[in-house]
């Protein structure tokens, strides 16, 4: 058979009070297809839970779903009966059928020939909805059908988005794969009939797509429908000039037909202007791997940021020794302390591919009320060990943030930064504060006083390597204090106290308290930077 014309529906889901009404609305479709001389008409995923609006639509959806399935004798009946009487094969969408092996629900599509024959494809991949809210199943199965025609396979909605299934069915001689539908957004659709275009071209096939429209909107499961029937071809100058042999106007009740020169596309597999199929099974049994070879100096999408644990304080007392060589690095037993009453808090920087620790974040809770703002990092960390952590507090101190020097500038900062925030937002804090030391004052302090550098750094007027950075973050400065590190020969001695106000707690007059002084009209933009943020402190 040179030619063979296919028929695909836009299946309006409505209520039925009773079973007969159901009954006719997929005979006169098929008898239609028929008399024009269709020999196969597709109809959509999960077009029968219309009869879901014969029982008690108030129960959960799974209980519903579940006495359907008890229903398939019944239909099959009915389709059976419809494709021996119109002498044509049907594709009966999908429905719910209980695994009598496992138990398990599954949604399976039946191919049924005109001498009631009856194939099963069960649905692979469950979407979600499918088997959190509905309790199916999929089921690793894949059958490609021998019709008179030619060979079809099918493919269930989702299915499609997974190119080793049409794949397989091209390799096994299918010249058309169906694709039953039941999506609900025009999101959902995309994604279906995108991915089924693209088996068309790449397994040189057409394929057909069948849609629900209209709605059940007393039953949640299709209490919307997003629906387009399309009938696809590969790209290439023997087929249609888009690869659309046929398309319905989206969200109407209504049948598309098209006739498949099965001729031309047997021919594209050996003439065609691209082979993929052909070329594809050349290198069939020798898997590609990909090998990465990195072009960029930004490694952070690699980074995993996770809590500290005992195992990272060797690597964290080293990172200290990199980034303040000649200071006194944090200690095991400092260490050890932020574990014991804030673990939550405490953050590293690691890459899985070096296995190196690349940074860190140390914070922990206070009272901000029982300091005051102008203490040192002594004070506010209880002399590094944090055991003045308050869980009872509003307010996140950030003690540290340390990244080695050779991934500054790649994003790691940020990352440790985003997680202090997520946590100050899960934990409802009002707040995060810390000392910013000036790193850039001792280029400045014989010219100008720390307050007026860190007011020229908040207008954008000069750069500072940390301020700077943590103001790009959201923070604002509220004061600029004397030996915070007195030993600190960048910001000889100076620091910014800092705040980033939690938008999930904080109320207008807690941003209305900032100091206008060290208020900019807008973030500063951050210059490419030589020698990104190392540290709060």
């Amino acid at each position: 058979m040179a030619t063979v014309r296919i028929a695909s529906l836009q299946y309006y889901i409505r209520p039925v009070l009773q079973f007969s009404q159901f009954r006719d609305q997929v005979q006169g479709l098929v008898e239609t297809a028929s008399d024009y001389r269709c020999r196969m008409v597709v109809f959509p995923e999960y077009f029968v839970l219309q009869l879901l609006t014969l029982g008690d639509i108030r129960r959960p959806m799974s209980e519903q779903v579940h006495d359907l399935a008890t229903q398939e004798p019944v239909i099959l009946g009915l389709m059976e009966e419809l494709a021996r009487k119109s002498d044509i094969y049907i594709v009966a969408g999908t429905m719910p059928v209980m695994d009598p092996h496992s138990g398990h629900l599954l949604n399976v599509s039946h191919v049924i020939s005109p001498g009631g024959l009856i194939g099963l494809q069960p649905k692979i991949h469950m979407t979600r909805f499918e088997r959190e809210e509905w309790d199916m199943f999929g089921r690793r199965e894949l059958n490609t059908f021998e019709t008179d025609f030619g060979r079809v396979g099918v493919a269930v909605c989702y299915d499609v988005e997974f190119p080793e299934i049409a794949r397989e069915h091209a390799r096994n001689g299918a010249q058309l794969l169906v694709v039953p539908s039941c999506t609900d957004d025009r999101q959902g659709f995309l994604r279906v009939r995108y991915c089924a275009h693209a088996r068309a071209i790449e397994n040189q096939m057409y394929v057909t797509q069948s849609s629900t429209v209209g709605s059940l909107p007393m039953v949640p499961a299709v209490s919307l429908n997003y629906g387009q029937a399309s009938i696809l071809t590969p790209s290439d100058f023997a087929f249609s000039r888009d690869g659309v042999a046929a398309e319905g106007i989206p969200n109407q009740e209504s049948m598309i037909i098209a006739d498949l020169d099965l001729g031309a596309l047997a021919n594209s597999h050996s003439l065609g202007s691209v082979l993929p199929l052909i070329d594809s099974e050349r290198h069939r049994h020798t898997p590609l791997r990909a090998a990465l070879q990195p072009l960029l100096n930004d490694h952070s999408g690699r980074i995993v940021v996770r809590n500290t644990s005992p195992s990272d304080l060797e690597g964290i007392i080293n990172l200290c020794r990199k980034v303040y060589p000649g200071t006194q690095p944090w200690t095991r037993d400092q260490l050890l302390s932020h574990l014991a009453v804030f673990p939550e808090g405490q953050f590293v920087a690691f890459d899985p591919v070096t296995r190196e620790l690349v940074g860190m974040a140390a914070s922990l809770i206070l009272h901000w009320e029982d300091y005051d703002r102008t203490d040192d990092w002594q004070d506010f960390t209880d002399g590094g060990y944090f055991t003045n952590h308050d869980p009872t507090g509003h307010t996140l101190y950030g003690a540290e943030v340390m990244v080695d020097p050779d991934w500054r500038g790649q994003g790691v900062g940020g990352r440790l930064y985003d997680a202090r925030a997520q946590l100050a937002e899960r934990l409802r804090l009002l707040r995060i504060r810390a000392g910013a030391r000036l790193r850039g004052y001792h280029q400045h302090g014989d010219r100008m006083s720390p307050q007026t550098y860190t007011a020229k750094v908040c207008r954008g007027e000069l750069y500072d390597p940390t301020l700077t950075f943590q103001l790009k973050r959201g923070f604002r400065v509220l004061t600029v204090v004397r030996n915070y590190l007195p030993n600190d020969p960048e910001s000889l001695g100076h620091a910014a106290v800092i705040e980033w106000l939690n938008p999930m707690v904080a109320l207008p007059r807690d941003y209305a308290a900032q100091p206008e002084r060290y208020r900019a009209e807008s973030p500063p933009s951050l210059p490419p930077p030589t020698s990104p943020p190392a540290s709060t402190h």
